[in-house]
């Protein structure tokens, strides 16, 4: 009986373990301003570059809108204090008041970014962190301050449409999703390809129609 558990036991690791078919990304983005007017980040928000966006998450996807299982479990993130996890506190933090920055990484790491490390061969969860700050760094970092250069110090009403018409001028053909929380816009999700260009296929609802964008 106990050697048909442990069988068992590893079939499921190796269960989880398996390379998953995925055909599309969500690039998912945080802006902290707006973030923060809506929950409590007490200070975690305050290392944050002002007036730009943070990453939440890069996150293997399907066009259909169903859920991918977990990439894997219980891979261990730690600040060994390198380069890597100077720029992870910058533009990866976690503003939770409740959970670290190394759960957080933990999560989008066990949840999202081991299927990538499979797909392309990376070596481990370095490879996955770096090529997404990459990517944010290049794309989505001042996005919201390219878009909207006139707003640099205030609070302003902006329809979902606006929004599109104004980001669509920075990045050609983008489709994403708006999540607001008490009339704050907090976070877009970016609908990509597999070669990470924009992507038509719309899988969720904005969370708002209108709301408010602030600006520090």
């Amino acid at each position: 009986m106990m050697i048909l558990l442990l069988v068992i036991d590893v079939f499921s690791f190796n269960l989880r373990q398996t390379k998953q078919d995925y055909d599309s990304y969500v690039m998912a983005v945080q802006w902290a301003n707006g973030y923060c007017k809506a929950n409590s980040c007490g200070s975690k928000a305050d290392h944050v570059y002002k007036n730009t966006m943070t990453i939440h998450g890069l996150w293997p996807s399907l066009k259909s809108g169903k859920y991918l299982d977990d990439c894997t479990s219980g891979v261990t993130i730690k600040d060994d204090g390198s380069s890597l996890f100077t720029n992870m506190k910058q533009y990866w933090p976690s503003f939770s008041t409740t959970n670290s920055n190394e759960y957080f990484w933990e999560h989008e790491y066990n949840k999202h970014g081991y299927c990538m490390v499979e797909e392309y061969g990376w070596d481990g969860y370095e490879d996955y962190f770096e090529y997404v700050i990459s990517l944010h760094l290049k794309t989505y970092k001042d996005l919201i301050t390219k878009a909207f250069p006139n707003y640099s110090s205030t609070t302003v009403t902006l329809t979902y449409e606006q929004i599109v018409t104004a980001i669509q001028k920075v990045i050609p053909n983008a489709t994403f999703k708006m999540n607001c929380k008490s009339k704050y816009i907090y976070e877009l999700y970016f609908y990509l390809e597999k070669n990470f260009t924009p992507s038509t296929s719309s899988r969720f609802s904005n969370t708002c129609t209108s709301a408010q964008l602030v600006f520090k």
